[in-house]
């Protein structure tokens, strides 16, 4: 199981980081978990330019100039930051915040410096109460010196979008009086300045609030630009809202659509020629870095023509060597949570080699979002990768060479933004009864049975491991051991109350005496976590199992979040040979048997499921398995399981099922005080009904509940009788009925919170809705044949002839 926040956080290393100077002497430091970042500087367009030669070794670790374009500056989130929360239900104008609370020592997480021409400065986090407005510490930032021409700005990178209005606010005092601009602007050519606000400071708090309307495409920053040398300047509480330009809706509410659209736009926001007259990164560039010993590696300008896809330059990389850390070329760009980007990048290589291109955010968890491995060959080729953002902080593309002393060429790099129906869905096949999957962990306290409409149930956490089943080797028993009458009973438990209803089993937790790591503690003991020391001791496990439930466990899991270390210790290649060897074993015993590739959680699963499809892992399971949790704001899900498909699509299994094998409602800490929650009964009702919605739509065939007897209020669904079924559980089993064997036909979204999804079932055609903002009036299409209200509750009511209604978070069906 995973908690609802990613545990693996917990084993970052804690690493002091000093205070960074921008002259010349230092490099930006950050956490990932540790890493020293090249910070370029930037000249406008007008300012000379200076030059560097090529960099060949870590010792270039000074701020250098580059001509033209801005650098966004290091990206690196120093620590975790505990309000960053955009646009909940109580603030749904709130789009990006900083409370500059958290664990860094020089930049809170989502800001950075960016910093042109000769010139020092000093950021810190300042923790003396006297000069904190509120929490426990704030931003403190000092520019030393500045040649002319130069400046350093603190900045926050946000996609800003065209047309909308912002406004942003911050709290500032100055160690002594002098005066601070607070701007947003636009950070690509011609860096429209759109809101500013010139203050002057004193020791004594104020708030500083500017507004403006943003006219451009591409991303943008919230700045802070001082006016004095020598003068500390803190800053607190940092919010950027989005200013409503009208409720979008007649006195008779929001006129709903009959039908979503499914045109697709491609803009292009960003582009990058390499061209211009540097000799080290091209503009806009710069290579982040970490590890001991210190990466190695070249990048320069290259200008050979049999180099260069176009123009008179490309950007020449070549890496030699990473330590116990890595190497990016990188490209900074201010993406916009929830909007969806495609990149485009030229590449080609001296020899035949491996390179990830991704895209990714810039802090903790530093998750790509948009990933490709690809075999470079020295012809050139276009790589293009897409995905959807999920942080709100700045995020950036990035070229990450495998093949140690191949040389790579890039040229012609885009960044797009791709505009889509977001929430329609994926097929219109009718809803399996997988979808509604459900563990049930505390059998033999009780032999009850959920009866919630779920088709599947999985068994883990269930005391029925391989090293519960197999303790010492060959020491099988299903007669006389716990673990082996328990897994008998279980199995025997599901079909005695639904002889329909599937299995999934979970794989793996080696013996100690099978591991290869025998002395390692995994999260269940000694071993547990270690690859099998022989395969031949794995190719055993399963085909015992596989034979003995032949036809009546169908579903199979290689692991549970092999990306989690505490679960699994092994190499990706380690579990693509186990995932051989399992889908051989399974397919003897059972034709029909289908293999789950491993579970594998929200926070660094990408990356390793990338590396296992890269690698080849897909053709040995039949489908893709993740794990996603959600919070009262389930929408969230959709971008997320996007982009898990697209990487599928992007190695040739977007064809396979996408399984949640676990998953359930959980309080978001970046949201509420979890320790005092208390979920509405609205809530408790509608979180799930959505997510199950949103996760159709977007094309997952699974969710099976973690797990039924859990006792928080917000995932509970049932009493402490183990009978009784709470009010989330019956709205769980009517939404169920709403769904299972139905078509969804058509989904969109309106007014960005109310979501539509018609459905047909035979000759019944109907809609369910909701509105993230309660209290939303909507007045329904005259095209709906539609007269019924139904609630998640079971009730039921006339549409009134106005055809409004005020809906909220509650998911409702209307009905003919």
């Amino acid at each position: 199981m995973t908690s609802f926040l990613h545990r693996w956080a917990l084993l970052l290393p804690v690493l002091a980081l000093a205070a960074c100077g921008g002259n010349g002497g230092g490099s930006q430091t950050s956490l990932e978990p540790a890493s020293d970042d090249l910070a370029l500087s930037e000249t406008y367009p007008g300012d000379a330019a200076g030059d560097v030669p090529a960099e060949e070794s870590p010792e270039m670790m000074g701020p250098v100039t580059v001509d033209r374009t801005p650098d966004m500056g290091p990206a690196e989130g120093a620590g975790i930051e505990t309000a960053m929360a955009a646009g909940d239900a109580s603030d749904p104008t709130l789009v990006a915040s900083s409370d500059f609370e958290g664990t860094y020592t020089d930049r809170a997480p989502g800001w950075t410096v960016n910093y042109w021409g000769e010139v020092g400065f000093v950021v810190a986090r300042e923790a003396t109460p006297a000069n904190v407005y509120a929490g426990s510490s704030s931003q403190r930032f000092r520019v030393t010196r500045r040649a002319s021409g130069a400046d350093a700005h603190l900045i926050r990178s946000y996609g800003f979008e065209n047309g909308k209005t912002y406004r942003a606010a911050v709290y500032l005092k100055a160690s002594a009086p002098t005066s601070a601009t607070i701007q947003m602007r636009y950070d690509l050519p011609p860096y429209t300045v759109f809101g500013a606000k010139k203050v002057d400071l004193t020791t004594s708090w104020q708030r500083v609030e500017v507004e403006g309307v943003y006219t451009q495409r591409g991303g943008g920053s919230v700045r802070l630009v001082v006016g004095s040398t020598n003068v500390d300047i803190y800053m607190d509480n940092m919010t950027l809202r989005e200013v409503p330009n009208g409720s979008g809706s007649s006195a008779g509410g929001i006129a709903l659509p009959a039908s979503g659209g499914s045109a697709v736009q491609v803009n292009t926001l960003a582009t990058s020629d390499l061209e211009g007259s540097y000799s080290s990164t091209a503009p806009g560039w710069r290579v982040n870095y970490w590890g001991n010993p210190m990466p190695r590696w070249i990048v320069q300008r290259e200008t050979r023509p049999e180099h260069v896809r176009s123009g008179s330059s490309s950007q020449m990389y070549q890496v030699n060597a990473i330590g116990d850390g890595d190497v990016h070329l990188t490209y900074p760009f201010a993406f916009k949570k929830g909007k969806k980007y495609r990149a485009s990048v030229w590449i080609k290589s001296s020899v035949n080699a491996t390179v990830q291109v991704f895209m990714r955010r810039d802090a903790h968890p530093w998750d790509p979002f948009a990933s490709k491995t690809v075999a470079v060959t020295p012809t050139w080729q276009k790589v293009e990768i897409t995905g959807t953002y999920l942080a709100d902080v700045g995020g950036t593309l990035r070229i990450a060479p495998k093949t140690m002393g191949a040389t790579v060429w890039i040229d012609d790099v885009t960044i797009s933004e791709v505009i889509e129906n977001p929430v329609a869905p994926v097929n219109t096949n009718p809803v399996p009864s997988t979808l509604f999957g459900i563990h049930i962990n505390k059998f033999g306290v009780h032999q009850n049975w959920p009866g919630l409409g779920h088709g599947i149930v999985r068994l883990w956490n269930t005391g029925t491991t391989w090293r519960d089943l197999e303790p010492s080797n060959g020491a099988w028993n299903f007669t006389t051991s716990t673990a082996g009458r328990r897994l008998d009973m279980l199995v025997d438990y599901v079909k005695k109350h639904d002889p329909s209803a599937e299995i999934l089993y979970t794989l793996g937790q080696t013996p100690q005496w099978a591991s290869k790591t025998p002395n390692v503690s995994g999260l269940y003991g000694p071993g547990a976590s270690g690859t099998p020391a022989n395969m031949a001791d794995w190719r055993d496990y399963v085909r015992t199992l596989a034979r003995r439930y032949a036809g009546r466990i169908r579903y199979w899991e290689l692991w549970n979040e092999p990306d989690y270390p505490p679960h699994f210790n092994g190499t990706v290649e380690e579990m693509i040979e186990m995932a051989r060897i399992a889908k051989e074993e399974l397919k003897a015993a059972d034709p029909n048997n289908k293999l789950v590739s491993p579970g594998l959680t929200a926070g660094q699963g990408m990356p390793w499921l990338n590396n296992f499809l890269a690698a080849g892992g897909g053709q040995h399971v039949d489908i893709i398995g993740f794990h996603w949790y959600f919070d009262t704001s389930p929408e969230k899900l959709g971008p997320a399981i996007e982009n898990v498909r697209q990487l599928m699509t992007t190695y040739g299994v977007g064809n396979k099922e996408l399984w949640n094998t676990e998953g359930a409602p959980g309080c978001d800490a970046l949201t509420y005080t979890c320790s005092t929650f208390v979920p509405t009964q609205e809530q408790k009702r509608g979180t799930t009904a959505r997510a199950l919605l949103m996760m159709w739509a977007k094309g997952v065939s699974n969710q099976n509940y973690y797990f039924w007897e859990r006792t928080e209020a917000l995932s509970r669904l049932v009493e402490n009788d183990y009978k009784t079924p709470t009010a989330a559980a019956i709205a769980y089993k009517e939404v169920v009925s709403w769904m299972k064997g139905a078509r969804m036909v058509d989904g969109y979204r309106v007014n960005d919170k109310v979501y539509v999804f018609r459905m047909n079932r035979g000759a019944d055609n109907y809609v369910i809705l909701w509105s993230t903002t309660p209290g939303t009036v909507v007045k329904l299409p005259s095209s709906w044949s539609v007269y019924k209200m139904r609630t998640l509750a079971g009730t039921e009511a006339a549409i009134p002839s106005s055809r409004q209604l005020t809906i909220g978070i509650e998911p409702v069906m209307l009905k003919p």
